[in-house]
């Protein structure tokens, strides 16, 4: 009895026990558990708070989170600060509602929403206040940098474009993906700064200021203001009139201030005798007294003779050539340059020699004297020679190109050491340059730039008198227009104070102008009977080329022209007194009583009448040239000549005659110039010109 109590009551506790521990299983509770992680970084995210239901949980410092307290229709709710919220509806979790699990684990990662960082200068390194920061797209994501540069945004979404602007930077538009830290150095894109003058330190007002372009004016004051410059570093140029132009290199600034150097001269011309503005000159600047012009600037028929000479150099010369004044030099004093120049008038008294006479210095010196003694203050030299057997040859070693490629100069002429002389004693030179006739060295050794005949292609020449040839140079070919011009600059280079083209013209025909059209063959068509004008044109456009090119040598420019166009244009020869002054600085007409063969006016014989055939002659060129640029300074005849139809023996009483028919007339002519082809002059060495003042 005992024993089945027993056995009994052990199977009754192990029943209940086993019921017990039924009851147990069926009531335990799941355990959730969790980690919260950064999205971007995947570390532990610290103290988020875990919102189920009413139980509410902080993450500790493994990101990680447990309650018992919840129900699978529950839903996870996840927030942090700087954080986008989450909510996970526990159901669709893994693990959640399958039978037996005892603990369910919920791994979840929040994105950070908020971008934060600091902008700086990227010139200085300083931090930049009041920078605006905003999501492109949505404005409503904006803020502005603290004065420590710093901002905030908040609410930003994983990937967007974020755009900074702020005054006086280049803005700066980037596309930030997946991090919560944005540091920008931003560019500042404008260059501020003040123009002054160098020397006087004045403000310059409307000076042009330029990078790439970027362009600004300056104010009142001088300042200026370049936006939105692309390139931390670069050229700026700074220009403005009056005043040289500037290119400053700069780099990473934003502040430049430039000082100009004034490089034009404002100035006007004075007669200095009678204070009368002078209308008519080439001004021009030379680093050197030798050197061809850096600046140019010409002013013709100027009432006021006002000018404008820009491009200065810093050092140099300014050189001033008016026809009828002596040539004014002024050296570049910075700052110091004269408003007002007063130019001397200059009356040329010049006698001429030629090549063969100037390479003799016992002969040179015999003019010298004579030009020293007298009223005379003019040498004209030729620099080719006139002499039958090396006609056109350069009497000194010529440095042009083409001179020394074929051969046409020798030394026979100490150039540089007759024209020291000449200084010495204040002697005016002119170089005298024999252009399309008398110059058969350059024709034989380049036919193909002469006028030739039709029929034959042969050179064409004229032949004055047994054994005498002139061939005659094309004045249509630029080649010609080119040596010679070269040989003018040179001879400018050298100390001459004036160049002087002989030969200027077409050939002087004795047939018809159909004749000349069609037999003579040209660089291009010219035709006196149909197209006369063209003729006229050529002569114009070489001297209008030659004349920039020798006053931008330092030198004046003279032309000779027949005596016969004292009294209107003339063809075959396309001379034309008028038209040829606006294009050289004086025209030298060669009315020599001889040659009036058919008379003058009502003088039947003016080789008899030197001083009434000049004072015509003077009087119409001066008429001929009244409103050109150019003055008239007329040859006149200190020779006897012997081809005349009458014969009159030419000494002092005719040369002094003729010299004072052109002095009575100053507002006719600007000097005369006395001629004798062998160089005897019997009127200038026995009395004709006066004594010395």
């Amino acid at each position: 009895m005992s024993l089945l109590w027993r056995r009994s009551v052990r199977l009754f506790v192990y029943v209940g026990l086993m019921l017990i521990g039924f009851a147990g299983c069926a009531t335990r509770p799941v355990v959730l558990t969790g980690i919260v992680t950064d999205a971007y970084s995947g570390s532990p995210l610290v103290g988020a708070t875990v919102v189920i239901g009413e139980t509410r949980l902080i993450t500790d410092d493994q990101g990680r989170f447990q309650t018992e307290r919840w129900r699978p229709d529950d839903t996870l709710e996840l927030q942090a600060p700087n954080y986008e919220p989450l909510s996970l509806p526990l159901a669709e979790q893994p693990g959640v509602g399958v039978s037996g699990v005892l603990t369910v684990t919920v791994t979840t990662a929040l994105r950070p929403n908020t971008l934060s960082g600091v902008v700086t200068d990227a010139y200085t390194g300083q931090p930049i206040g009041g920078v605006t920061v905003e999501v492109v797209d949505d404005p409503s994501m904006q803020t502005m940098t603290d004065t420590n540069g710093r901002y905030l945004l908040t609410g930003v979404p994983e990937v967007y474009t974020v755009a900074l602007r702020a005054p006086d930077y280049a803005p700066v538009t980037d596309t930030v993906s997946r991090t919560t830290t944005f540091d920008v150095v931003l560019r500042p894109n404008v260059l501020r700064g003040v123009i002054t003058n160098v020397y006087t330190g004045q403000p310059i007002a409307g000076a042009t200021v330029q990078i790439a372009d970027r362009k600004a004016t300056t104010a009142a004051d001088g300042s200026y203001e370049l936006r939105e410059v692309r390139t931390e570093s670069g050229e700026l140029e700074v220009s403005a009139d009056g005043f040289a132009r500037v290119t400053m290199p700069f780099t990473r600034t934003t502040a430049l201030d430039v000082a100009l150097r004034p490089d034009t001269l404002f100035g006007q011309l004075i007669d200095a005798t009678t204070g009368a503005p002078v209308p008519n000159a080439a001004i021009i600047a030379t680093e050197t007294l030798t050197s061809t012009a850096v600046s140019f600037v010409r002013i013709n028929d100027s009432r006021e003779g006002r000018f404008r000479l820009p491009n200065l150099p810093e050092r140099g010369f300014v050189q001033v050539l008016a026809p009828g004044y002596a040539k004014r030099v002024i050296p570049i004093e910075p700052g110091q340059m004269p408003e007002r120049i007063e130019l001397e008038p200059f009356y040329v008294r010049g006698v001429y020699i030629t090549a063969a006479v100037a390479s003799v210095p016992r002969l040179v010196d015999r003019f010298l004297d004579l030009i020293d003694r007298t009223e005379l203050n003019t040498l004209v030299i030729d620099i080719k020679s006139d002499l039958r057997d090396d006609l056109g040859m350069v009497y000194y070693e010529s440095q042009v190109p083409l001179a020394r490629e074929l051969g046409l100069s020798v030394q026979k002429v100490d150039i540089r050491s007759l024209l020291a002389k000449a200084k010495e004693r204040g002697i005016y030179t002119i170089a005298r340059v024999q252009l399309f006739s008398h110059d058969n060295a350059l024709s034989d050794a380049r036919p193909e730039w002469s006028i030739r005949l039709r029929d034959t292609g042969e050179v064409y020449a004229d032949y004055p008198g047994p054994g005498i040839r002139y061939a005659y140079l094309d004045p249509t070919n630029r080649n010609v227009w080119d040596y010679n011009i070269a040989l003018a600059v040179e001879a400018a280079q050298l100390g001459f104070d004036e160049i002087n083209f002989d030969y200027i013209r077409f050939p002087d025909w004795f047939g018809t102008r159909a004749e000349f059209r069609d037999k003579l063959l040209f660089s291009e068509p010219i035709d006196p009977v149909d197209n006369p004008g063209r003729m006229y044109e050529v002569l114009l456009e070489f001297m209008q080329q030659a004349h920039y090119a020798i006053n931008s040598a330092g030198a004046f420019m003279s032309v000779d022209v027949f005596g016969r166009v004292v009294n209107g244009p003339s063809l075959t020869i396309a001379q034309d007194m008028t038209r040829m002054g606006e294009f050289t600085d004086y025209v030298c007409p060669m009315p020599y009583p001889s040659l009036w063969w058919y008379g003058i006016e009502d003088i039947p014989v003016p080789v008899k009448q030197p001083y009434e055939t000049i004072k015509i002659a003077v009087r119409n060129g001066g008429r001929q040239m009244a409103a050109s640029y150019a003055r008239q300074r007329p040859w006149l005849q200190d020779h006897t000549d012997p081809w005349a139809p009458v014969v009159v023996e030419y000494g002092p009483a005719e040369v002094r005659a003729q010299i004072d028919a052109t002095e009575e007339q100053p507002e006719a002519a600007s000097g005369w110039l006395l001629y004798d082809s062998a160089n005897i002059y019997r009127g200038a060495f026995n009395g004709a010109v006066r004594p010395a003042p």
